[in-house]
């Protein structure tokens, strides 16, 4: 009989009644970790890197504290268990990050893939190959254990909606009866009749990390928590939030269960717990705040990591529950926000429109030629600087990523100036981005700002994206005629193309330039001509004068350091925000380097939009690259940078740059796999974790560091193969693909 280890972590808290009825019907002895213990906490250290949730790591230190004593891992591939929607990145790449983490070999892992979102009819076929890995072939054996599988897990939900709590729910399951409540305080006062709310992720709440919260309150009073709520209860309140199907699975029955309690009067107050750090926390704090404000119930907020120590936890909760009142359900009042379901055309039409463009990189240049081609008129955003990070700090959920905060302060800096209408894009997927907009309209009218968003989502498919679309392209464009809008389009993409081309050729000249900054000068003239062409001839006008300049720059022969930059998109571009990092790393001067980014605007339009066939293959590539390290997609860029750090080496770059958002989800599991690949691919990789601390005094010295290494390499490499360095050219050849 195959001994099955299933680590006592993350998806365990939720599926792991699916996952021991599938395992039990195939005759395998299914092994669980040990609750957690203060060893447990000593073995999150074999988590490769420092930025993922304490969830993460415990899974790490449960998987770890398994080696040794069962046949196989069973980590399953959570991407999807709903049509609608996706699980947390980090809960899709854990099984990658423990498996290239650890270093477990692929004949020690059952990996089954749920995908019932994009892969609809494929997961029962990847339980298979599980069951024929456990010696277990026969279809209608393995049908019936899937079958049992289901029941069990149906079984676990029931109990849950009778007041179990999960623990408690599968101790039931397995002939358990739950240990007796442990008594915490003489002290606690219960309230005949309060009723407490305590929503959390059960990873958190019922491991050792949550010190027993919920039995702790259960001495003040009722204490309900969010699985208790039934799934279309839950479905039924997100339904009042745009999108709200599209949330991350676990983190839309949180909400929708929380929604449910304030809005039918069932809870007195209400404790709201997360791991530090927590992506989806970051956004479901903001709903849940705005409704038990408009409710009037007490809300306490707790952050929880490997760190958190008892003691204030307990003084935090006993202030809480002595001191703060007891909301009036009687007088129950709901947010007209949650309840919008016309998201792209809310807010009081404008009399005369004034349209705010927020930037990446020079990404406004575009956008703003298209509206004024339209006739509409445009409020300039101001040079960003760090006033615009403390504007948008100001109103910022504590653990969103680094571009929610900077595009808050831009928008706050356009809104003082006059605008009354944002342009955002949306798109929900598996990371926070699609979220943004309704968060950030959400947070500014809290704040006072009066505005209308329009957010665009992509036109893709077609048959059904189309029309919203086209409803949000008209209505942003002042009523314009197609005619005309398709014209303003065409003349701001060939804006935005050349100015990514004219980055690619800055990258190139840096690296040669006799006089440093002499290329960065030239770019910024071209920029300006570029921003006030107001013709296609003056256009090309520009474009042949930047070449021109950079032509007549005083050149040397060199061999340049070739160093790739990888990473979220909005990091990678915004100079605000990465702190110029590539001008920095490109103009030092003590050292020549070149270097290389593919990701830029006009190509990831071509790519998502226009689904050009070059670039369709070069991102397959990429992820071809990647899949021995990473062999779900996590949303965002993750894919990317694994795979462009995986092929660096072989293209030719001495090193790579990995820039990510400080909780970027994506990011985060692509650093933590990055760790092995470096060390197998043999390529340096330095990461910079990006936040409105970040200091650039740090930042120059790693760098420095960085390229000596990448020289010093490069010199060794050389001279044990014998051969002398390769010279560049001073002379550059133009790369033409691309512009048209």
């Amino acid at each position: 009989m195959p001994r099955v280890g299933i680590p006592r972590a993350f998806s365990y808290y939720y599926f792991y009644p699916f996952y021991r009825g599938f395992l039990r019907a195939l005759g395998a002895e299914v092994v669980v970790s040990p609750r957690s213990s203060r060893r447990t906490l000593d073995l999150m250290q074999a988590c490769p890197t420092d930025e993922p949730c304490v969830s993460v790591k415990l899974y790490f230190a449960h998987a770890a504290a398994l080696r040794g004593t069962v046949d196989f891992f069973f980590l399953p591939y959570m991407v999807s268990v709903d049509p609608a929607n996706y699980l947390c990145p980090k809960m899709i790449g854990i099984p990658d990050m423990v498996r290239v983490g650890l270093g477990l070999a692929d004949e020690e892992v059952l990996a089954p893939v749920v995908d019932r979102k994009d892969r609809p009819g494929t997961w029962q076929q990847s339980f298979a190959e599980v069951a024929e890995r456990l010696g277990v072939g026969e279809p209608d054996r393995v049908r019936r254990a899937l079958e049992a599988a289901e029941r069990e897990q149906e079984r676990f939900r029931q109990l849950c909606c009778e007041g179990l709590t999960v623990p408690e729910a599968i101790a039931r399951l397995e002939g358990r009866e739950p240990p007796r409540p442990r008594r915490y305080s003489a002290g606690a006062r219960s309230q005949r009749g309060l009723r407490i709310g305590v929503a959390g992720h059960a990873y958190v709440l019922y491991d050792l990390i949550g010190h027993d919260i919920v039995g702790r309150l259960r001495e003040y009073g009722q204490v309900l928590t969010t699985e208790m709520v039934d799934d279309a209860t839950a479905r039924r309140e997100m339904a009042s939030i745009f999108e709200g199907e599209k949330m991350w699975y676990i983190e839309g029955h949180l909400l929708g269960a929380v929604l449910h309690w304030l809005r039918n009067g069932l809870v007195d107050k209400l404790i709201l717990v997360q791991a530090f750090e927590c992506g989806p926390m970051s956004i479901v704090e903001n709903f849940v705040q705005e409704e038990a404000d408009a409710c009037g119930i007490p809300l306490l907020i707790l952050t929880l990591d490997e760190q958190t120590g008892e003691a204030g936890l307990v003084t935090r909760l006993e202030a809480f529950m002595d001191t703060s009142p007891v909301g009036d359900s009687r007088t129950l009042r709901v947010s007209p926000l949650l309840h919008t379901t016309v998201f792209p055309t809310r807010g009081p039409e404008p009399r005369q429109v004034k349209a705010g463009v927020i930037t990446m990189g020079s990404l406004d240049v575009g956008v703003r030629a298209i509206l004024q081609e339209c006739g509409v008129e445009v409020v300039r955003l101001p040079r960003l600087g760090k006033e615009t990070i403390e504007l948008g700090k100001e109103l910022a959920p504590e653990f969103i990523c680094f571009p929610m905060v900077a595009l808050l302060g831009e928008m706050r800096h356009l809104l003082d100036r006059g605008a009354n209408m944002l342009l955002m894009v949306m798109g929900k997927g598996k990371c926070r981005l699609g979220w943004y907009a309704q968060v950030q309209e959400l947070l500014l009218r809290r704040y006072g700002y009066q505005f209308e968003m329009p957010s665009f989502n992509s036109p893709l498919p077609l048959r059904t994206n189309w029309g919203p679309f086209a409803r949000v392209v008209k209505h942003v464009a002042g009523g314009a005629s197609w005619p005309r809008i398709i014209r303003a389009f065409r003349f701001g993409w060939r804006k935005v193309v050349l100015m990514d081309e004219g980055e690619r050729l800055l990258h190139r000249w840096r690296a040669f330039e006799e006089e440093r900054g002499a290329a960065d000068r030239a770019y910024q003239r071209f920029l300006g001509a570029l921003d006030r062409a107001s013709s296609y001839r003056e256009i090309d006008r520009a474009w042949q004068e930047y070449r021109a300049e950079l032509e007549a720059i005083p050149t040397v022969d060199t061999d340049p350091l070739h160093v790739r930059m990888v990473g979220e998109i909005y990091v990678l571009l915004e100079p605000l925000v990465n702190k110029d990092l590539e001008k920095l790393v490109g103009t030092r001067v003590d050292r020549r380097v070149w270097v290389h980014r593919e990701l830029c605007a006009s190509e990831w339009f071509r790519l998502h939009v226009f689904c050009d066939r070059r670039l369709r293959r070069r991102e397959e590539y990429v992820r071809h690259a990647a899949r021995p390290y990473l062999r779900e997609l996590v949303g965002g860029h993750g894919a990317e940078s694994v795979g462009g750090a995986v092929l660096a080496p072989r293209e030719g770059m001495d090193g790579v740059l990995h820039l990510m958002p400080f909780t970027c989800m994506p990011e985060i599991v692509a650093q933590n796999v990055l760790v092995r690949a470096a060390e197998e691919h043999d390529i340096p990789i330095l990461t910079f974790i990006m936040s409105e601390q970040t200091g650039e005094a740090g930042m120059v010295t790693r760098v420095e560091a960085f390229l000596d290494l990448l020289a010093e390499r490069r010199r060794v490499r050389r001279a044990a193969a014998g051969r002398e360095a390769v010279r560049w050219p001073a002379h550059l050849e133009w790369r033409t693909d691309g512009v048209r």
